[in-house]
């Protein structure tokens, strides 16, 4: 039959629009097809309950990495409770591993929990070791001779925040080269509750992690994960992720979470992500109950000994390209709270470091958290690291609040953070509770290591090689070589001190060449606010820092919240030979305090940095101006580098800092500034003279304001 012509283009025209159809769905795959909600509880079968106890499916499935194979991008899988009381959570035991999930730009699959009634459970440490720590002091092997000989070294862990010096990789800070590992073989093939393999937009929301070790979530080779509103009780890490340049891991966020890594200071039953925290001793805070971690064991035992389990982060990144994204957390009791660390670079020299040669760490963000009883770093970045802001943020109780020891890249904007404490790490303070005690210890002498070490604290697993080495051993290398530690590291008196930032100085024996600094740009700090019984800085020097609009309170006699045992100089004497010992340059560090009070402004410092044959190195000298501080600034400095000529001395006039509260009185030192910070070009601030502005100095503004940063669209933060 013949149609009218009329008729047969209406005919072919339909045609053409159906294969175009055709066409575009075949193109589109697995994204036409609708999304789905998978409901789940920890056996399936049975019916699934809402938070409230409502039945929302009749029937489930098992919540499992075989139901979870086919899932599509845009799926949600809901974890339901199995019992319809409110008061019974759901304890979800099975390790998920999720491989090959979704696609580039379509919308992720969300793995959604009922928050407290929804419980990922994982192994304990010693579960995931394998064996107790031996009475014997030998090296004693735990997984078998299998597991040791399918152990990679230890540069080939995945995900492994530091390399050790075994590995016959250069030297390095003893305090910057060892951490938790976090690889997938041997026995640390299942630690971890949620395993994200070559994934692509992953999101997991409103779910409880209760002792999963060494991970909560576990993401390699894998872009677009998102972990948000949840809560992690103990983990090495809350999410712990690596990339590689074959297989790129970026775009990482962390949002709305809450971490309380050591559970031992609170009731743990009560704990909720949204607090308020109930300690141990059944007291309430909104700031977090020191633990074990804070109170009883010693810096190095946590960092590098038996306790070390708890040197990980909330966020851990190796080899991760930005956007890595960390807001609005909650780190409680916690060692660190953010390690990002560029590992394919570590064999580069400094000089051939860029951003295209080390495409990682890039554009970071990490805002409006609150880190409290951090026993090291609420922020780490390590080996290279470009394009990041720290703002908005409040440290409560920790060490070194930012590290960026042996780090090169800049620059590194820190801005409107606030940093307060009452209490010291380690110490029997007259007022506290007696639990948890303070720190103790049980040397033994140790003739081959020049030294002694407590048997039942220094002491470490090695978990690339599932093994426990003898008492005082940090590493041992495939030559057989042992490394030592250090004994001033293991005493219960390390690491009180503290310091805002830490930067340090090549160890000796680093090759020329190798030891990393902020060269591409500078590490900015303005217009924070910080009440203080340690340093600005310390245990190196200042380089390339740029120090403006800062307002300091020292706790000095008469200062709100001074106690003496609380704000005393720790150590109370200086010895340039214990603080510089294994150093460049160490020889010429020095105590400097203000032109007032008993505090150092610096402490076991120099003003420039040197190279690793001990040169100056006068192109990264910083500068300090237009900053408030109680105890004015170091003399010796004004007159030999220039710095602070606008700086005030005088009481910067918080409300209450004891307390985080840094608002400013009326008429306040602070309220006022001749310098406005402000871009100049891309990357690079100045501090540009200004009279009858807005400017002030501290986190604050005479209105109540809250700073928010330069104006300008680089320092918007994402959405």
């Amino acid at each position: 039959m013949r149609h009218p012509p009329a008729r047969r283009d209406v005919l072919q025209g339909g045609r053409r629009v159906r294969r175009l159809l055709a066409a575009g769905l075949l193109c589109l795959g697995p994204q036409a097809a609708l999304a789905r909600t998978i409901y789940v509880t920890p056996a399936g079968s049975g019916p699934g309950y809402d938070a409230d106890g409502r039945m929302v499916s009749p029937q489930t499935q098992a919540f499992s990495t075989e139901a979870m194979r086919d899932l599509r991008p845009g799926d949600v899988v809901q974890l339901l409770a199995d019992s319809p009381d409110p008061a019974v959570a759901a304890l979800y035991a099975r390790r998920i591993v999720l491989s090959g999930l979704g696609q580039r730009d379509a919308p992720p699959i969300l793995i959604k929990g009922l928050g407290g009634r929804t419980r990922l459970v994982g192994r304990t440490v010693d579960e995931v070791r394998g064996c107790p720590m031996p009475e014997d002091d030998v090296e004693q092997a735990c997984g078998g001779l299998a597991t040791a000989l399918a152990a990679p070294q230890a540069s080939d862990l995945l995900g492994a925040l530091t390399t050790p010096a075994s590995t016959g990789e250069r030297a390095r800070s003893r305090r910057s080269r060892l951490a938790i590992p976090i690889g997938r073989a041997g026995r640390l093939a299942e630690a971890a509750c949620l395993d994200i393999d070559r994934g692509d937009g992953v999101t997991i929301e409103d779910l409880t992690f209760d002792g999963c070790w060494l991970a909560a979530v576990r993401a390699i080779g894998s872009r677009r994960v998102t972990l948000r509103r949840s809560l992690v009780i103990g983990s090495s890490y809350g999410l712990a992720a690596r990339g590689s340049r074959e297989r790129p891991a970026d775009s990482l966020v962390v949002e709305d979470v809450t971490w309380v890594q050591d559970a031992s200071g609170y009731d743990a039953a009560s704990l909720r992500r949204d607090g308020p925290f109930r300690c141990a001793d059944g007291r309430a805070r909104a700031l977090g109950c020191p633990g074990l971690l804070w109170r009883s064991i010693p810096w190095g035992a946590g960092h590098h000994g038996a306790y070390d389990h708890f040197n990980g982060a909330l966020l851990g990144g190796t080899d991760v390209r930005g956007p890595i994204i960390f807001r609005r957390n909650t780190v409680a009791s916690a060692y660190n709270g953010v390690r990002l660390k560029a590992a394919a670079c570590e064999d580069r020299k400094a000089s051939d470091l860029s951003p295209e040669t080390c495409p990682y760490n890039q554009d970071v963000w990490i805002y409006d958290n609150l880190f409290a009883y951090v026993r090291d770093n609420p922020v780490e970045l390590e080996t290279w690291a470009t394009d990041v802001r720290i703002y908005r943020n409040r440290i409560v109780n920790a060490h070194a609040w930012f590290s960026f020891d042996d780090m090169a890249g800049g620059p590194i904007y820190i801005y409107g953070n606030r940093g307060w404490f009452d209490d010291v790490p380690a110490t029997a303070l007259p007022d506290r509770s007696p639990f948890p005690p303070p720190c103790t210890r049980h040397p033994v002498l140790k003739p081959a290591a020049d030294g002694a070490f407590d048997p039942k604290l220094d002491r470490r697993y090695d978990f690339a090689r599932a093994r426990w080495l003898p008492v005082g051993v940090e590493s041992v290398d495939p030559a057989g070589e042992v490394s030592w530690m250090d004994p001033l590291d293991q005493i219960c008196e390390a690491s009180l001190q503290g310091r805002v930032v830490k930067l340090a100085l090549p160890p000796r024996d680093s090759p020329p060449g190798t030891y990393r600094y902020a060269a591409r740009g500078a590490i900015y700090l303005f217009n924070n606010s910080w009440y203080l019984r340690s340093p600005v800085t310390g245990i190196g020097p200042a380089a390339n820092l740029r120090h403006w609009n800062n307002a300091l309170l020292f706790c000095e006699d008469g200062v709100p919240g001074y106690k003496r045992e609380l704000c005393r100089p720790r150590p109370e004497t200086f010895d340039a030979s214990t603080c510089g010992r294994g150093v460049v340059g160490g020889e010429g560090l020095a105590r400097y305090l203000g032109e007032t009070g008993t505090l150092p402004f610096f402490d076991c410092f120099r003003w420039l940095p040197v190279d690793a044959s001990g040169r100056d190195l006068p192109a990264l000298a910083s500068a300090f101006d237009y900053d408030v501080s109680s105890n004015g600034f170091p003399i010796a400095l004004k007159r030999e580098h220039g710095i602070e000529s606008h700086g005030r001395a005088g009481n910067p006039g918080f409300a209450a800092p004891e307390r985080g509260d840094f608002r400013l009185i009326p008429g306040a030192l602070a309220a006022s500034s001749e310098c406005a910070v402000t871009e100049a070009s891309e990357h690079e601030l100045v501090c540009a003279e200004t009279t009858g502005s807005q400017a002030f100095a501290g986190a604050f503004g005479p209105d109540g304001r809250l700073y928010a940063g330069p104006a300008s669209a680089r320092f918007r933060p994402p959405e």
